[in-house]
């Protein structure tokens, strides 16, 4: 980097990362577009994320700015095939000097696009103006960013769950709690697994909100894995209210519950087995008890497979090739 403008955004990029506890290395050599390495460990030393970045600093890529996003330009055929086949996850870091303005975008096949249309030679990105470099947002976003093939991208998901699912094939109990505000188009709630491994009980918490998307339809998707069924215990209360109301008659000289439609028991199995407890019409509170499902089953006994040293692992079949 030659001139003092490019100087300064390496120092500020730098300077925030380590306040915000990643080690920044600068690379001295910059000839296709890597400015630096960022790096962010655990407590125990072990490596939670490694990015790479091209840094650009000055008011003049700033120009272009269409007010939700900053439009970066400066883009050519080497850099996006260096980019986006890179091993490492890439990113690219606006700088502004004149107001302190730092904002990035990921570096892929998505983000970057051809000019006029898919038409022209030349590519460009569009920075949000709300993605700001390291700030909270943007530092949970990093540590998930990869340039994982998706298959793998997903074996490492189910990986991350496999300790409840073992729990489930063990004989252990987990539970999806969950409140959804159901007026709110926001996604907000509640989602937390409470964690019965026949020794302790432990609850994990799930910190997300999916907006314009029914919770019903979030479950399946955060745990592919489980099958789900009502905790019938913690149920039964709303649902003996609910029986009351459409099958019985109150009578008040005997101040008892008369039975006038189907019993209890028939009318609690046709209800839906993923219901909810509505709260006021605010929110619906979920309690479901997980079971392993089809998927869950077959993840098990494929990672219990490749976790295990194999002897003939390395072979490779000799294309075209006779055995004599």
């Amino acid at each position: 980097m030659a001139n003092t403008t490019e100087r300064i955004g390496v120092s500020y990029c730098s300077l925030i990362a380590s306040k915000t506890e990643w080690m920044f290395r600068e690379q001295p050599i910059d000839d296709i577009g890597i400015d630096a390495h960022m790096e962010r460990t655990d407590k125990d030393g072990k490596v939670q994320q490694l990015l790479a970045l091209q840094i650009k600093s000055g008011e003049s890529y700033f120009k272009e700015n269409k007010g939700e996003y900053v439009v970066f330009r400066d883009i050519d055929d080497r850099q996006y095939n260096y980019w986006t086949t890179n091993t490492l996850p890439c990113i690219v870091v606006l700088y502004n000097p004149k107001d302190d303005m730092c904002i990035w975008q990921k570096l892929t096949a998505e983000t970057i696009q051809k000019t006029r249309g898919g038409d022209g030679k030349g590519y460009y990105v569009n920075v949000p103006i709300d993605q700001v470099y390291l700030d909270d947002k943007s530092n949970e976003l990093l540590l998930t960013f990869t340039n994982l093939p998706e298959h793998m991208t997903n074996y490492n998901f189910l990986l991350s769950q496999k300790k409840f699912m073992q729990i489930i094939k063990d004989g252990g109990i987990v539970k999806l709690h969950s409140e959804e505000w159901v007026n709110k188009c926001s996604g907000k709630g509640k989602t937390e697994l409470i964690v019965d491994d026949g020794n302790t009980i432990t609850t994990y918490s799930y910190p997300y909100w999916f907006p314009y998307t029914l919770y019903t339809d979030v479950f399946p998707r955060l745990f592919p894995w489980a099958d789900f069924s009502v905790d019938e215990d913690y149920y039964e209360e709303n649902d003996e209210a609910l029986w009351r109301e459409l099958n019985c008659h109150y009578d008040k000289e005997d101040d008892e519950w008369i039975e006038v439609g189907e019993p209890f028991e028939v009318f609690r199995e046709s209800l839906d087995p993923i219901r909810y407890i509505d709260h006021a019409g605010e929110v619906a509170e979920y309690m479901l008890v997980l079971s392993l499902n089809e998927l869950g089953e077959s993840f098990l006994k494929i990672d219990k497979y490749v976790s295990q040293p194999r002897p003939y692992s390395s072979t490779r079949p000799n294309v075209g090739g006779d055995l004599k």
